[in-house]
């Protein structure tokens, strides 16, 4: 590892002498990070020996590669996009409150793929959740709505983030949810229900039928094949489409139709004054990356999802919700 040499003043023990201290007093007093930060992107080869850091047996030395590499990627991430599977592996196993702090900072800033970000949020959410270290949560509240900035579907997360932060009675982690808050953007109605105290526990039953959704012309008029008695059957018209809900069995071969969802039944029957039910729902599947539709009756709600995502959407739910299924 000759070649880091010039980061620091030499070498000791295969580490850059800039990232060793001995160890006493505020450890962030010691050692030179942002040395290091304006030496590594002159030269990129030695960014595997600063993330090779990350994992050094002294804590130290793995509290200021952390601390270069977050302020690395404030320039130029992309170098850093090679690591990511590391990062979100074994650096994300460091429970080095230093270290997942800049690892949550960093994060946002690389460019993902759809199953890192998917890794990613489950990470940030889980720190959310550990409240061992409210530097930690709150690193984490901002890396998930700074995810969120160029993800949509990821807005409601990262509300339902800022809402539980901001009724949690940390004022730490209360004041940092108000500062991010006025820059950020989401849904109003997504947003407010975040924000809405605590309601009545939500129970779901998983209907047992695969459900279809077929698309006729608006001119057809209720299909014979409809059999009203079924449990779930929906049909709306509009000018463009006549759209039918419907156990899947039902749908025949040629129409048009988006077969294989089940359903989850919200049970009520819920008042019209409540506000934020779906969003209760639709909040832990969006964080499970499970796509939904919903529709709402007189006395209730249904949400749906692919049959293929119902174990995870129920695995999600359950955290938030009690959760039927069928026997």
């Amino acid at each position: 590892m000759g070649r880091v040499q010039s980061i620091g003043e030499g070498e000791a023990g295969g580490r850059p002498q800039h990232l060793r201290h001995d160890l006493g007093g505020d450890r962030r007093a010691f050692g030179d990070a942002p040395t290091v930060a304006e030496a590594v992107p002159a030269d990129p080869a030695r960014l595997p020996e600063l993330v090779a850091c990350l994992f050094d047996a002294d804590a130290g030395v793995r509290m200021r590669a952390a601390d270069a590499l977050e302020r690395v990627s404030r320039g130029d991430a992309r170098p850093l996009d090679a690591f990511a599977d590391r990062l979100l592996t074994d650096a994300a196993a460091i429970e080095q409150a230093e270290v997942r702090w800049h690892l949550a900072a960093i994060l946002p800033r690389l460019a993902l793929t759809d199953g890192q970000r998917s890794r990613a949020v489950a990470l940030l959410a889980g720190w959310f959740e550990n409240r061992a270290s409210r530097i930690v949560q709150s690193a984490a509240l901002q890396a998930m709505v700074d995810l969120a900035a160029d993800d949509p579907e990821l807005r409601p997360v990262a509300a339902d983030m800022l809402g539980r932060a901001m009724r949690s009675g940390v004022s730490s982690l209360a004041a940092r949810a108000k500062r991010i808050l006025k820059p950020f953007e989401v849904d109003r109605a997504t947003l407010d229900a975040a924000l809405l105290p605590e309601t009545k526990p939500l129970t779901l039953t998983v209907l047992p039928d695969r459900l279809a959704v077929a698309r006729l012309a608006p001119g057809d008029g209720v299909p014979a094949w409809l059999d009203w008695t079924d449990p779930l059957v929906s049909a709306t018209r509009t000018g463009e489409e006549l759209s039918i809900l419907c156990r899947e069995s039902r749908v025949p071969d040629g129409v048009k139709a988006e077969r294989g969802w089940r359903a989850f039944k919200v049970e009520g029957p819920l008042d019209f004054s409540l506000f934020g039910v779906l969003a209760r729902i639709a909040v832990p599947l969006a964080q499970a990356r499970v796509s939904i539709f919903a529709i709402s009756t007189y006395d209730t709600d249904y949400v749906l999802v692919r049959d293929e995502d119902l174990p995870r959407a129920v695995e999600a739910l359950k955290r938030v919700c009690t959760v039927v299924e069928p026997s």
